[in-house]
C-alpha cells in the first residue's frame, strides 16, 4: 500500500501529467520535492489525518507556496478518497489557504530607459526586450518556437503555459521582428527561440532591474499600450488576460496618472 510519498508520486503521474502545461508542471513537481517533509511523504497514506497536512502547510512561510500545497494536497487526497484508498475526505476538512498577490508595476519611461541600455550586449538581452515589445510571460517567452512565427503572415503564436485563454496570437511589429532576427543570429542549437533556464533569467533581471521583478514587463507592456492609445479590448487579447477587469485595471491607473499630470498645467491666474 502507498505511503503518502508514493502516492504523491502517482496521482502526479497518472492523474495530472497527461493534461498539464509544462509550467503548471514544474511547479507542482517542485513543491512536492521540496516543500512536503520526509515525515509525511514517509507516513503510509491511510494513516495521513488532517492535522499532518494542517501542520505541513502551516509550517511553510510563503503565503504563496502555501497556497500551492494546499491545492496539491486538497486534490492528491480527494482523489484517493474517491478511489477507496482512504476513508475519509481530508479534504473537506482543510481550510483553503489564501494568498494575496501583489500588484505588478510598470517600469516608469526613465526606468524602461536605463533598462535597455543595461542588457545591451548581455546574453539576455533580446528575450527581455522580446517579453517588453510583447507582453508574453516568462514562461511564454522560454516556450516560443520558431515554428510559432509566422513571417508572411505578420504574427506569433503564443501557446499558453498558464491558461487555456491564454492560447493567442500577438502581431509581429517591425520592431519585434528585429529582435527575433537578432537572437536568430546567436545560433542557439534547438528550435526554441530562447532556450534559457527560467530561474536565471529572473536572477539576471534582478541584477539590472533591482527595484522590480521580471513579470513588471508584462504590465509595462499594457501600461505602454494605454499611454499610446491602444483600445483596451486589444490589449487585452495581445496580454491574454482572461478577465478584461485585469486590463482594465492598469489602464484605469495609467488614465488616473494622465491626468493628474495634465492637471497640474492648471492655473486660475491664466
Amino acid at each position: 500500500m502507498y505511503n503518502m510519498g508514493e502516492w504523491l508520486a502517482e496521482w502526479l503521474r497518472v492523474y495530472k501529467l497527461p493534461y498539464l502545461k509544462p509550467d503548471s508542471a514544474r511547479r507542482i513537481n517542485n513543491v512536492i520535492n521540496k516543500h512536503i517533509p520526509q515525515w509525511l511523504k514517509n507516513k503510509p497514506l491511510k494513516a495521513v489525518k488532517a492535522v499532518d497536512v494542517d501542520k505541513a502547510i502551516s509550517a511553510c512561510p510563503y503565503s504563496r507556496t502555501r497556497k500551492y500545497l494546499y491545492g496539491v494536497f486538497a486534490s492528491a487526497l480527494h482523489k484517493a478518497y474517491c478511489l477507496d484508498l482512504i476513508k475519509i475526505d481530508i479534504k473537506a476538512k482543510l481550510e483553503p489557504v489564501k494568498h494575496k498577490q501583489k500588484r505588478g508595476k510598470a517600469l516608469t519611461i526613465a526606468e524602461q530607459t536605463a533598462f535597455l541600455k543595461a542588457i545591451s550586449n548581455t546574453k539576455y538581452q533580446y528575450y527581455f526586450e522580446f517579453l517588453l515589445l510583447s507582453g508574453c510571460r516568462r514562461s511564454e517567452g522560454l516556450s516560443l518556437k520558431w515554428e510559432d512565427v509566422d513571417e508572411p503572415a505578420g504574427v506569433i503564436y503564443i501557446h499558453g503555459t498558464k491558461t487555456e485563454s491564454s492560447e493567442r496570437v500577438i502581431l509581429l511589429s517591425d520592431r519585434l521582428k528585429a529582435v527575433l532576427q537578432k537572437q536568430k543570429q546567436q545560433a542557439y542549437a534547438g528550435g526554441l527561440i530562447f532556450p534559457f533556464d527560467a530561474s536565471n533569467v529572473s536572477h539576471a533581471f534582478k541584477k539590472y532591474c533591482p527595484n522590480h521583478k521580471l513579470h513588471d514587463l508584462r504590465h509595462t507592456f499594457v501600461t505602454r499600450c494605454a499611454e499610446s492609445g491602444v483600445h483596451i479590448s486589444v490589449a487585452q487579447k495581445l496580454a491574454g488576460h482572461s478577465d478584461i477587469n485585469t486590463t482594465l485595471q492598469i489602464y484605469t491607473h495609467v488614465i488616473t496618472e494622465f491626468q493628474r499630470a495634465e492637471f497640474a498645467k492648471f492655473d486660475i491666474n491664466k
